[in-house]
Order: C-alpha cells, then sequence, then structure tokens
C-alpha cells in the first residue's frame, strides 16, 4: 500500500507548477525571501502579548504557510525524502501543540516554543544545504 504522502508527493511532482517553479530563475528565491520574512512577521507578532496583534500573527502565519506550501511544491520528492525536512514538520507539530497549553503554563510554553522554532530555523538550513 502506497503511502498517502509519497502519493502527495508523487501527484505533484508532475504538475505544471512544479515544472514552473523549479525552471524560473527567481521564482523559488523570491517565495523563499517571502517565506523567511513571514517568519518574522508571525515571530515578531508572537512575542508581543497584545490581543490587538492577534490579526498580524494570523497573517503572518497565512503567509507562511501558503509560501512554505509553494516551496514544498517545488521540489516535493526531495522533500519527502529529507530527514532534516521530517524533523522540521515534527518541530512544527510540537510548536502547534504547545500553543494549545493551558494560560498557567505560558511561560513554559514560551520557552519550549522559542527552543522548537530555533530547531526549525536549524533543520530548514539543514534543507538548503542538503
Amino acid at each position: 500500500m502506497l503511502n498517502p504522502l509519497l502519493a502527495l508527493a508523487r501527484g505533484l511532482q508532475d504538475t505544471s507548477l512544479r515544472l514552473d517553479l523549479s525552471q524560473s530563475t527567481w521564482g523559488v528565491p523570491i517565495i523563499g525571501a517571502i517565506h523567511v520574512l513571514a517568519i518574522a512577521w508571525f515571530g515578531g507578532a508572537a512575542l508581543v502579548q497584545d490581543s490587538q496583534l492577534r490579526r498580524f500573527r494570523w497573517i503572518g502565519l497565512s503567509i507562511l504557510t501558503f509560501t512554505g506550501a509553494l516551496l514544498f511544491w517545488s521540489q516535493p520528492l526531495r522533500l519527502y525524502y529529507s530527514q532534516f525536512f521530517r524533523v522540521k514538520m515534527f518541530f512544527l507539530v510540537l510548536i502547534g501543540v504547545t500553543a494549545l497549553l493551558p494560560a498557567r503554563h505560558a511561560r513554559l510554553a514560551m520557552v519550549v516554543s522559542l527552543v522548537l522554532w530555533a530547531g526549525v530555523i536549524l533543520a530548514s538550513r539543514g534543507i538548503a544545504y542538503r
């Protein structure tokens, strides 16, 4: 039985968007730059405890998710088989779980989240250079 994530990666591999992205001189670098800016946007908004900034967090997260999906789409099979990509996704899931901790554990959640985000950044660099 075929792994559904592998099936998705194989399906994306054969799309015209993947070919357009992978053959573009500037497409992936521009999307990557926007992805990094969205990390800064989301991270900055997440560090400030102001309910007014909640909208900015969602905007940053939306841009981050969209650009991340496009980056995955540009090289789905390579990323599917990348151990660094798997570690990055695992850390992102843990960050999501950490965000669900009760308010009384906010300080712990913040520290754990920052450590996990550092792991995401390091894993991302591993993806880029492997």
